[in-house]
């Protein structure tokens, strides 16, 4: 028996969501893909995971070069 994605969890497809952009807020790269591309292979969150990912990768590199000019890395 094939069950959906909210039924297997006890958390929503919208609070999953909400966990992982917060999750790449704080941390873009290591946590923010990772948790990205697991939410990509859940079959009903695939465009939420896409959207995650990109977002990760955005503000990966926005916070990488704002490092770099204020603190010289």
């Amino acid at each position: 028996m094939k069950e959906k994605f909210s039924d297997n969890f006890l958390i929503s497809r919208q609070k999953m969501a909400i966990i992982g952009f917060l999750i790449i807020l704080f941390s873009p790269l290591p946590a923010g893909l990772v948790y990205g591309f697991f939410c990509w292979r859940q079959p009903e969150m695939k465009k939420d995971g896409k959207l995650m990912i990109i977002f990760s990768l955005f503000w990966g590199a926005v916070s990488l070069s704002l490092a770099r000019k204020y603190f010289g890395y």
